[in-house]
């Protein structure tokens, strides 16, 4: 897991009240909200964003947890306390087993992984990871913009090893313009082996 990060005057680039409007928003439910006030101060105020911007019925990388109410709180065999968001992928089963999207007590968000020796690092904070699936869902509505930039006779290039399909690189540079501003926005996010450098490594190599 990461070192901590602080996503403190985050100023979302991608969010806005309108992001989710057509998949909707999750309810995060009225019960158990009396306790509240024994959550530690970065949970109620990720509490407060998630009020304020919703988080989304599905996404591309974001999917409800069937069962659980995003803002339960779980904790694990050694005692850490988590308040569950999601889940990363619409595959996945509903067993208890599956990885799903939490935050931390610090307001970070993390991967719980079984397969992992230890949460995997998200986001420094639920406004940060709102940002990042918005611009997620950007990169995906517009990936295939670049298509037509396809040649015309591909297979002229075949057998030329410096070719460069510029459909191709195109993708990948607009994806990766999207992964640089969101690096400046929340450095920690892009450390070695957060979900998010795993995420646009792919889109490095132009395989999502």
């Amino acid at each position: 897991m990461s070192a901590k990060g602080t996503s403190v005057g985050y100023a979302p680039q991608w969010l806005n009240a309108s992001s989710w409007e057509e998949s909707g928003v999750l309810s995060l439910g009225a019960d158990g909200l009396a306790d509240t006030g024994a959550w530690p101060a970065p949970v109620r105020r990720a509490r407060d964003v998630a009020e304020t911007f919703g988080l989304p019925r599905e996404a591309a990388l974001f999917h409800p947890n069937p069962v659980a109410a995003p803002f339960t709180e779980i904790s694990d065999k050694a005692g850490a306390r988590y308040w569950r968001l999601g889940r990363p992928n619409p595959e996945l089963s509903p067993g208890s087993q599956d990885p799903e999207y939490v935050l931390d007590d610090e307001g970070r968000v993390l991967v719980l992984d079984p397969s992992l020796p230890q949460p995997r690092f998200v986001n420094s904070s639920l406004l940060a990871f709102l940002d990042a699936l918005a611009a997620w869902d950007h990169r995906c509505e517009h990936v295939d913009d670049f298509d037509d930039l396809e040649d015309d006779d591909p297979e002229s290039d075949e057998g030329a090893d410096d070719y460069v399909d510029p459909a191709e690189a195109a993708r990948v540079a607009f994806g990766l313009e999207i992964r640089d501003r969101l690096r400046e926005l929340d450095p920690p996010a892009f450390a070695m082996d957060t979900w998010w450098d795993r995420v646009y490594e792919e889109v490095e190599l132009d395989a999502i």
